[in-house]
């Protein structure tokens, strides 16, 4: 081989080496952006992210703590239209205690499907269901699918009036837009538990630790979770965090925007920072994730003008 085609080799390598770096980079970086029609249906699982974030051990997916956003006025969750998008449900009657396989997606003002959105603490969208005396509280994932239709197997326990909450991101901004769902039969409704601020749930205990809240202002809420007298020092991450807080306020269950700032595993603490725009009774639904599975701790608490 002469030198002159010895140099014309190396040079066809070197384009090579470069396309084939360019491809991969390219395929590393869509692998990590959220794409509805190529990967219709995929989220992210509810345990711990494969990636870390270095400034907050445990936390997973691009520091979630920091990454929710506001809710956009008016899309708290009482609305089933709000800032120019609409939720659409496919039926909203359920049998009692039969698994059923719902489907909704959100429209936009002209009636078209909205099909993008972004990851908030690990997921596409969150469902809260339940009953509007603030009992049968459910908090799932719907699948996002073709068309921007999410999918989601629900089971509703008994009868009555239910609110359905889709708590979502798209185009940068975070909607909350409830649709009342019904349960046939007779139905009592059931008074709301005192404030309390110790509740015990699946051989947990959990104590709530917070001054006074005050509407219209930030409030620190902070969760110990102890079993047998001692500190549950080995929480899991769920949902990108150590732990999940929805509000709820009587009687419009208008959905309040909270979001989790810290953690002392050592201590079985979570802290969360919650914003209540009015004055009344909010009732609090605590997750956390242990080896067990996912445990929930309700809480009434009265917040003050």
């Amino acid at each position: 081989m002469t030198k002159r085609t010895a140099l014309i080799a190396l040079a066809i390598l070197a384009v090579l080496a470069v396309l084939g770096w360019f491809s991969i980079s390219r395929s590393s970086s869509d692998s990590t952006t959220s794409s509805p029609a190529a990967m219709p249906g995929m989220t992210m699982g509810d345990g711990a992210s494969t990636t870390t974030n270095p400034a907050m051990p445990g936390m997973g997916h691009a520091a979630p703590m920091s990454g929710m956003k506001p809710l956009v006025a008016g899309a708290n969750g009482t609305r089933v239209s709000a800032g120019g998008l609409t939720l659409e449900p496919k039926h909203a009657m359920f049998m009692a205690a039969q698994p059923t396989q719902w489907q909704l997606r959100i429209v936009d003002h002209m009636g078209m499907p909205v099909t993008t959105f972004q990851r908030d603490q690990t997921k596409l969208m969150h469902l809260i269901v339940v009953r509007t005396d603030l009992t049968d509280y459910q908090h799932v994932h719907p699948v996002l699918g073709r068309g921007g239709i999410f999918t989601i197997n629900l089971r509703l326990p008994r009868p009555g009036s239910y609110r359905a909450i889709a708590d979502f991101t798209t185009g940068g901004r975070r909607y909350a837009l409830g649709v009342p769902i019904q349960v046939p039969g007779t139905a009592r409704q059931a008074p709301l538990p005192p404030e309390a601020m110790k509740q015990t749930v699946d051989g947990f205990s959990v104590e709530a630790v917070h001054g006074m809240p005050m509407a219209g202002t930030e409030s620190k809420l902070d969760f110990v979770v102890s079993q047998d007298g001692k500190p549950v020092t080995r929480l899991l991450p769920y949902l990108g965090a150590y732990g999940h807080l929805v509000a709820l306020r009587k009687p419009d269950l208008a959905y309040s925007h909270v979001h989790p700032t810290s953690e002392d595993r050592s201590k079985g603490l979570v802290s969360f920072v919650a914003d209540f725009p009015t004055t009344g009774a909010y009732r609090l639904f605590l997750q956390f994730r242990t080896s067990s599975g996912v445990h929930t701790a309700p809480f009434t608490i009265n917040v003050h003008g």
